[in-house]
């Protein structure tokens, strides 16, 4: 991926933390943004 590209992962609770941490390791110029299902709210 390019400089200033974005990637999203949807889900914390699987796989989704570990990847994310993984790819901000591997690609740290791309934005990393997790989104995970609150009872109340959607946390980005």
């Amino acid at each position: 991926m390019k400089k200033g590209e974005r990637l999203v992962i949807v889900g914390c609770s699987g796989a989704g933390g570990p990847a994310a941490m993984m790819a901000k390791k591997l690609m740290p110029e791309v934005d990393v943004t997790v989104i995970r299902k609150e009872t109340c709210f959607i946390v980005r």
